[in-house]
Protein backbone atom coordinates (compact mmCIF):
# COMPACT_ATOMS: atom_id res chain seq x y z
CA UNK A 1 0.00 0.00 0.00
CA UNK A 2 1.05 3.64 -0.60
CA UNK A 3 1.83 5.85 2.13
CA UNK A 4 -0.90 8.47 2.27
CA UNK A 5 -5.14 7.06 1.74
CA UNK A 6 -6.72 9.28 -0.49
CA UNK A 7 -10.62 9.68 0.41
CA UNK A 8 -13.63 11.15 -1.67
CA UNK A 9 -15.23 14.25 -1.08
CA UNK A 10 -18.40 12.59 -0.54
CA UNK A 11 -17.02 10.48 2.12
CA UNK A 12 -14.92 13.02 3.79
CA UNK A 13 -18.07 15.55 4.26
CA UNK A 14 -20.32 12.53 5.78
CA UNK A 15 -17.46 11.73 8.29
CA UNK A 16 -17.14 15.39 9.36
CA UNK A 17 -20.93 16.12 9.50
CA UNK A 18 -21.21 13.19 11.45
CA UNK A 19 -19.23 14.26 13.78
CA UNK A 20 -20.28 18.18 14.07
CA UNK A 21 -23.63 17.11 14.31
CA UNK A 22 -22.72 14.30 17.49
CA UNK A 23 -21.01 17.32 19.29
CA UNK A 24 -19.89 17.54 22.15
CA UNK A 25 -19.99 13.55 22.31
CA UNK A 26 -17.11 10.92 20.18
CA UNK A 27 -18.52 9.92 17.02
CA UNK A 28 -17.58 7.02 14.27
CA UNK A 29 -17.57 3.90 12.45
CA UNK A 30 -15.51 1.83 9.84
CA UNK A 31 -13.80 2.31 7.20
CA UNK A 32 -13.00 0.13 3.52
CA UNK A 33 -11.58 0.48 0.37
CA UNK A 34 -9.33 -0.90 -1.99
CA UNK A 35 -5.55 -0.22 -2.56
CA UNK A 36 -4.80 3.00 -0.54
CA UNK A 37 -8.65 4.48 -1.96
CA UNK A 38 -11.38 4.92 1.00
CA UNK A 39 -14.15 3.96 -1.05
CA UNK A 40 -16.62 2.77 1.69
CA UNK A 41 -18.09 3.82 5.42
CA UNK A 42 -20.07 2.48 7.54
CA UNK A 43 -21.35 5.18 10.46
CA UNK A 44 -22.13 3.31 13.50
CA UNK A 45 -23.09 4.39 17.35
CA UNK A 46 -21.83 5.13 20.32
CA UNK A 47 -21.96 2.00 22.18
CA UNK A 48 -20.76 3.97 25.58
CA UNK A 49 -22.78 3.79 28.61
CA UNK A 50 -21.25 6.67 30.09
CA UNK A 51 -18.71 8.94 29.29
CA UNK A 52 -19.85 9.29 25.80
CA UNK A 53 -17.64 12.99 25.42
CA UNK A 54 -14.30 11.26 26.05
CA UNK A 55 -14.76 7.92 24.40
CA UNK A 56 -16.13 5.61 21.66
CA UNK A 57 -17.19 2.24 22.36
CA UNK A 58 -18.27 -0.70 19.89
CA UNK A 59 -19.33 -4.08 20.40
CA UNK A 60 -17.71 -7.02 18.53
CA UNK A 61 -20.61 -7.28 16.64
CA UNK A 62 -20.37 -3.87 14.74
CA UNK A 63 -16.62 -5.42 14.03
CA UNK A 64 -18.20 -8.13 12.59
CA UNK A 65 -21.12 -6.36 10.53
CA UNK A 66 -18.24 -3.58 8.71
CA UNK A 67 -16.23 -6.52 7.91
CA UNK A 68 -19.86 -8.48 6.61
CA UNK A 69 -20.56 -4.59 5.02
CA UNK A 70 -17.24 -4.26 3.11
CA UNK A 71 -17.28 -7.49 1.74
CA UNK A 72 -20.36 -7.30 0.21
CA UNK A 73 -19.06 -3.92 -1.93
CA UNK A 74 -16.50 -6.30 -2.28
CA UNK A 75 -13.91 -4.03 -0.59
CA UNK A 76 -11.30 -4.42 2.11
CA UNK A 77 -11.79 -3.60 5.76
CA UNK A 78 -9.20 -0.21 6.98
CA UNK A 79 -10.46 0.17 10.49
CA UNK A 80 -11.92 2.40 13.13
CA UNK A 81 -12.76 5.89 12.28
CA UNK A 82 -13.74 8.46 15.06
CA UNK A 83 -13.66 12.03 16.26
CA UNK A 84 -11.95 14.09 18.88
CA UNK A 85 -14.37 16.78 20.05
CA UNK A 86 -11.83 18.35 22.12
CA UNK A 87 -8.95 16.77 21.34
CA UNK A 88 -5.86 16.26 18.50
CA UNK A 89 -6.27 14.33 16.21
CA UNK A 90 -3.86 11.58 16.91
CA UNK A 91 -4.81 8.09 18.50
CA UNK A 92 -4.87 8.25 22.57
CA UNK A 93 -3.48 5.07 24.16
CA UNK A 94 -6.87 3.45 24.68
CA UNK A 95 -7.62 3.99 20.97
CA UNK A 96 -3.96 1.77 20.20
CA UNK A 97 -5.73 -1.27 22.83
CA UNK A 98 -8.13 -1.67 20.67
CA UNK A 99 -5.52 -3.41 18.31
CA UNK A 100 -6.74 -2.03 14.79
CA UNK A 101 -3.87 -1.75 12.07
CA UNK A 102 -5.22 1.71 10.92
CA UNK A 103 -6.61 4.73 13.07
CA UNK A 104 -8.41 7.32 11.23
CA UNK A 105 -9.16 10.27 13.71
CA UNK A 106 -11.36 13.49 13.30
CA UNK A 107 -10.26 16.09 15.45
CA UNK A 108 -13.15 18.60 15.90
CA UNK A 109 -10.98 20.95 18.61
CA UNK A 110 -12.27 23.78 16.50
CA UNK A 111 -15.04 22.42 14.28
CA UNK A 112 -14.75 25.16 11.27
CA UNK A 113 -10.83 23.56 10.24
CA UNK A 114 -11.76 20.09 10.81
CA UNK A 115 -8.52 17.72 10.85
CA UNK A 116 -8.77 14.41 9.71
CA UNK A 117 -5.30 11.75 10.10
CA UNK A 118 -4.56 8.78 9.65
CA UNK A 119 -2.31 6.09 11.73
CA UNK A 120 -0.60 2.80 11.06
CA UNK A 121 0.20 1.10 14.63
CA UNK A 122 3.20 -0.45 14.50
CA UNK A 123 4.43 -1.96 17.58
CA UNK A 124 2.19 -0.25 19.25
CA UNK A 125 3.87 3.45 18.02
CA UNK A 126 1.26 5.45 15.45
CA UNK A 127 2.85 6.02 12.43
CA UNK A 128 1.47 9.08 10.80
CA UNK A 129 -0.27 7.83 7.07
CA UNK A 130 -1.18 11.58 5.50
CA UNK A 131 -4.87 11.47 3.86
CA UNK A 132 -5.88 12.95 0.32
CA UNK A 133 -9.21 13.81 -0.47
CA UNK A 134 -9.93 13.37 -4.32
CA UNK A 135 -12.64 15.59 -5.56
CA UNK A 136 -13.17 13.04 -8.36
CA UNK A 137 -15.20 10.21 -6.92
CA UNK A 138 -18.38 9.19 -7.85
CA UNK A 139 -20.65 10.62 -10.40
CA UNK A 140 -24.12 10.23 -12.06
CA UNK A 141 -24.60 9.35 -15.68
CA UNK A 142 -27.96 10.14 -17.68
CA UNK A 143 -29.43 7.24 -19.64
CA UNK A 144 -32.74 8.40 -20.73
CA UNK A 145 -33.65 12.11 -19.09
CA UNK A 146 -33.94 15.03 -20.91
CA UNK A 147 -31.05 17.94 -19.91
CA UNK A 148 -32.13 20.95 -18.55
CA UNK A 149 -29.98 23.91 -19.31
CA UNK A 150 -27.19 25.05 -16.77
CA UNK A 151 -28.47 21.82 -14.59
CA UNK A 152 -26.47 18.93 -13.56
CA UNK A 153 -28.53 16.12 -13.98
CA UNK A 154 -28.25 14.98 -10.19
CA UNK A 155 -30.00 19.09 -9.81
CA UNK A 156 -32.70 17.90 -11.91
CA UNK A 157 -33.81 15.32 -9.79
CA UNK A 158 -36.53 15.70 -7.15
CA UNK A 159 -35.19 15.26 -3.74
CA UNK A 160 -37.32 12.92 -2.67
CA UNK A 161 -36.40 10.94 -5.34
CA UNK A 162 -32.57 11.01 -4.98
CA UNK A 163 -30.95 7.73 -3.39
CA UNK A 164 -28.74 7.49 -0.44
CA UNK A 165 -25.74 5.71 -0.27
CA UNK A 166 -25.55 2.55 1.75
CA UNK A 167 -22.73 5.13 4.06
CA UNK A 168 -25.82 7.98 4.68
CA UNK A 169 -28.91 4.77 5.45
CA UNK A 170 -26.15 3.75 7.93
CA UNK A 171 -25.55 7.19 9.40
CA UNK A 172 -29.46 7.66 9.11
CA UNK A 173 -29.90 4.59 11.35
CA UNK A 174 -27.40 5.52 13.84
CA UNK A 175 -29.33 8.87 14.89
CA UNK A 176 -32.38 7.06 14.60
CA UNK A 177 -31.40 4.64 17.58
CA UNK A 178 -29.28 7.68 19.24
CA UNK A 179 -32.92 9.24 19.15
CA UNK A 180 -34.49 6.13 20.61
CA UNK A 181 -31.59 6.09 23.54
CA UNK A 182 -32.66 9.59 24.57
CA UNK A 183 -36.16 9.32 24.66
CA UNK A 184 -35.81 12.52 21.41
CA UNK A 185 -39.13 12.41 19.06
CA UNK A 186 -38.83 10.20 15.64
CA UNK A 187 -39.12 12.29 12.70
CA UNK A 188 -39.65 10.62 9.37
CA UNK A 189 -40.08 12.18 6.32
CA UNK A 190 -43.34 11.88 4.33
CA UNK A 191 -42.35 10.02 0.88
CA UNK A 192 -44.55 10.79 -2.18
CA UNK A 193 -45.88 8.06 -4.62
CA UNK A 194 -43.39 6.53 -6.77
CA UNK A 195 -43.47 8.63 -10.37
CA UNK A 196 -44.07 5.76 -12.72
CA UNK A 197 -42.79 7.93 -15.76
CA UNK A 198 -39.22 9.20 -13.50
CA UNK A 199 -35.84 8.57 -15.42
CA UNK A 200 -33.53 6.02 -15.04
CA UNK A 201 -30.06 6.92 -14.49
CA UNK A 202 -27.12 4.90 -12.84
CA UNK A 203 -23.52 5.37 -10.95
CA UNK A 204 -20.41 4.34 -12.08
CA UNK A 205 -17.20 5.07 -10.86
Amino acid sequence: MDRFFRITRKHYDIIVKQGIDNLPIESGGFVGGKGNFIQGILPIYNQHLEDQTGTFAFSKEDVLRAHQFFQKHELDYYGLYHTHPNGAAYPSAQDIATGHQYHFILSLADPNQPIFAAYEVVNKQPIHIPIVISEGGFHSKEIHAKKEKGKTFDEQIPSHFRQKSPEEDALDLSRKIFDIKEDNPLNYPKMPPKNKDGSDFSTLA
